[in-house]
């Protein structure tokens, strides 16, 4: 288990840095899910009520005065967000509870896998830990360039999140 250290002021505001891309990712898929369960609740109305008697259509399964139409959409679009979510490895929870810890930790590895994500705007690094466990860490700050998957490096991460403080080539 490594030790870990007290965050300084300048790595808290890359932290915070970091919380604040992470938030315009959540409020992106937020959008994103309330226009689709926008369209997902009108669409159907407007199938049901032009191809049908009322009556009938009140009666649907389609119809929006039946309860279950409602739990279904809502279900979907909470599932949606959330899987938009765990593809993207937004931290943001994580990165708030660093922000209260306020605890970085230091390792040396060979980088396993160098990538990027999120548009360009996120490199993750998969490091195979002593323990021969493979974890992800996350550099936060656009593409990592000269960083191929072989090479030893030292990074300097928050402890809950992984986000990448610094990183150096040894």
């Amino acid at each position: 288990m490594p030790d870990y250290t007290f965050i300084t002021t300048e790595e808290n505001f890359l932290l915070q840095e970091a919380l604040k891309r992470n938030k315009q990712q959540l409020t992106k898929f937020a959008s994103i899910g309330v226009s689709l369960m926008f369209v997902a609740a009108v669409i159907p109305q407007l199938y049901l009520y032009t191809h049908n008697r009322l009556g009938d259509a009140d009666e649907s399964l389609f119809s929006y005065k039946n309860i279950w139409f409602w739990v279904w959409l809502i279900c979907f679009v909470i599932a949606l967000v959330f899987a938009l979510i765990k593809v993207t490895d937004i931290r943001y929870w994580a990165l708030k509870k660093d922000l209260v810890a306020l605890q970085k930790g230091t390792l040396q590895a060979p980088m396993e896998a160098v990538y990027l994500e999120n548009n360009d705007t996120q490199t993750n690094i998969m490091i195979l830990n002593e323990n021969r466990k493979k974890r992800l860490y996350y550099w936060m700050r656009g593409a990592l360039d000269g960083y191929r998957a072989g090479q030893e490096v030292e990074i300097t991460y928050a402890r809950y999140s992984r986000v990448i403080i610094s990183i150096q080539k040894l």
